[in-house]
């Protein structure tokens, strides 16, 4: 594979967007001091992955954010894209990574709250899988590929064991170490995942015996509640049989004592009627007895009357008989009048009897009628 191109977007002194295009053959870029060279080899560190906002030659990561100058504010955010071609497809397969594309863009952007995201082709992806894609390749943050000012001094002055990892990057061993300590390390996590399991599988076999006695319960609790439900039905049946007889025989008795409370009723009611042609013949009774009692209080009136008259007239005749040698006529008149009043006396003693005899037969009715009616009420 090879660079084709690198674009900046607010990295560092590239405030505005700037394309760099890398034609085949060597590229150098040239300039006076404070130009923004050494900032395009960091642009380039930085998109592969760089981590150390030290390595940048800035406190931190947010300081590749440009910062603004007198006539222009800062930016928000710094975006940076590589764009490279030729990339073999079998040796990006091997390293892990599937891509169908023989031109691919790394880009990297940072905000400044710290937000950081990958993308490749557009599509986010994780550092790792930029690491990944670049193992072996001589290609990296910390490959030989990218030498900054005094690497080359460093990398004669350092140890053997210094030097033979950039051999080791040079001959694409680092990708096979990588690939060895992440077998490894995915190795150990395996053999913790089966020490657990084996943990696992132990605990579960207790509770395999502990769970096939709680089933064998179970099993004996399902025929324990059907047999016990088989039971309740028959019972509820046996219940329900009862209760269908008491129901029959309620329901006969209610129908005989409806006909017995029907047939009283009707009594009553005739009772009641008869009670009241009683009351009101009781009513006519007193009526006539009061018209009976009024007439005797007449006769009675009428009597003493002509017993005052009577004494009025023996008065008379007292005075008649002293007078009798005086006026015989008038004592032969008075004896007429005597006669005729003994006579109207008589009478009026008649109609008192009768009218008597009447009275205490008609009490003795009444008091029949009245001890008939006690009786019935």
């Amino acid at each position: 594979m090879h660079l084709k191109n690198l674009t900046l977007l607010g990295f560092k002194s590239f405030a505005d967007r700037t394309s760099l295009d890398f034609l085949p053959g060597i590229t150098a870029i040239v300039g006076p001091n404070g130009c923004g060279k050494s900032n395009i080899a960091d642009a380039i560190r930085w998109v592969l992955g760089e981590q150390s906002a030290k390595a940048l030659r800035g406190g931190e990561m947010a300081d590749v954010i440009f910062n603004g100058t007198d006539r222009r504010k800062q930016l928000g955010l710094a975006e940076v894209s590589l764009t490279l071609g030729g990339v073999d497809q079998e040796n990006l397969k091997a390293a892990g990574v599937e891509l169908s594309y023989d031109e691919i863009t790394i880009t990297r952007r940072v905000c400044r709250d710290g937000t950081s995201d990958y993308f490749i082709n557009k599509t986010p992806c994780r550092l790792k899988d930029i690491q990944q894609l670049f193992a072996g390749t001589g290609v990296g943050r910390a490959s030989y590929s990218i030498m900054a000012q005094g690497n080359i001094t460093q990398v004669l002055s350092s140890k053997p064991e210094d030097r033979r990892a950039i051999f080791e990057e040079a001959a694409g061993i680092t990708r096979f170490k990588a690939q060895k300590r992440e077998a490894l390390r995915k190795l150990e996590l395996t053999e913790q995942n089966l020490l657990r399991v084996a943990d696992l599988i132990r605990e579960v076999k207790r509770q395999i015996i502990s769970l096939q006695r709680q089933a064998g319960k179970a099993r004996r609790y399902r025929q324990y509640a059907a047999e016990l439900q088989h039971l309740e039905t028959q019972y509820a049946r046996h219940q329900y049989d009862v209760l269908q007889a008491e129901i029959a025989t309620r329901q006969a008795r209610w129908e005989h004592l409806r006909g017995r409370i029907e047939d009283t009723t009707r009594r009553i009611l005739e009772a009641e009627n008869q009670l009241a042609e009683l009351r009101s013949l009781a009513a006519a009774l007193e009526r006539e007895i009061s018209g009976i009692q009024q007439q005797d209080l007449g006769l009675k009136a009428e009597a003493e009357q002509h017993a005052s008259r009577i004494r009025f007239h023996e008065e008379r005749l007292r005075e008649f008989a002293a007078q009798h040698t005086t006026a015989l006529d008038d004592i032969a008149q008075a004896e007429e009048r005597r006669l005729v009043s003994e006579q109207e006396l008589a009478d009026v003693n008649a109609q008192v009897t009768a009218s008597a005899t009447l009275l205490a037969e008609l009490r003795a009715v009444l008091e029949q009628r009245q001890q008939a009616l006690a009786h019935i009420e």
